[in-house]
């Protein structure tokens, strides 16, 4: 190869360098084009530190509170008729029958929750909540609103296959209860109430 020609292809070889060089350079400018505008406040900047979730609300909850101290096996015994014994294998404070009242074993039985809250503000959710669920609307049939008792009060009475099955619910303040009775004859609703408002009585 001639001096002239290695000259040639010296010369050749820088300008497809340089050729090669252009397409580099233009993405150098490119990502430091990118970089000075997310740092100029146009484009979000990445944080470390985690956005936080928003906060959910959740439902009120009630606090523990044994009901079985302020509804004794003389209260039930009154609701029944009937002498009662204790029903442990639930969590509310139930009684039954001492002995079968009807045929096949059945036992009358009664109970009563009581849900108490640490403000009058969530007690009042939950009541309003329940009313909408349980449909305690002044006027329902079978549904009769009483008085007398704590700031509201409902009591049901409705027929259950052989038996009858009385409701009533009690709000006041920071707590409101329910008392349950299931009878193979309709309950007296003089007898509940006044069951009612001897254990209501006994909240603040």
């Amino acid at each position: 190869m001639s001096f002239q020609s290695g000259r040639f292809d010296l010369h050749a070889h820088a300008r497809c360098n340089a050729y090669r060089m252009i397409p580099a350079l233009i993405l150098a400018c490119l990502f430091a084009i990118a970089a000075t505008r997310g740092n100029d406040g146009s484009t979000p900047k990445a944080s470390a530190t985690p956005v936080p979730d928003p906060v959910v609300q959740s439902d009120p909850q009630p606090v523990s509170f044994n009901a079985c101290t302020i509804f004794s096996a003389a209260d039930a015994a009154q609701v029944l008729g009937v002498p009662v014994r204790p029903v442990t294998t639930v969590g509310n404070c139930s009684y039954e029958a001492y002995t079968a009242t009807s045929g096949g074993g059945w036992h009358r039985n009664a109970a009563l929750n009581v849900f108490k809250y640490k403000s009058a503000a969530e007690e009042s959710s939950a009541w309003d909540d329940l009313k909408i669920l349980r449909r305690l609307e002044p006027g329902r049939k079978n549904l009769t609103l009483l008085s007398g008792i704590g700031s509201e009060a409902f009591m049901q009475i409705l027929p259950n296959g052989d038996a009858f099955e009385a409701q009533l619910w009690v709000h006041k303040s920071t707590w409101h209860l329910r008392l349950v009775s299931v009878t193979e004859q309709s309950p007296s609703p003089e007898v509940l109430k006044a069951t009612a408002q001897k254990i209501a009585a006994k909240l603040p």
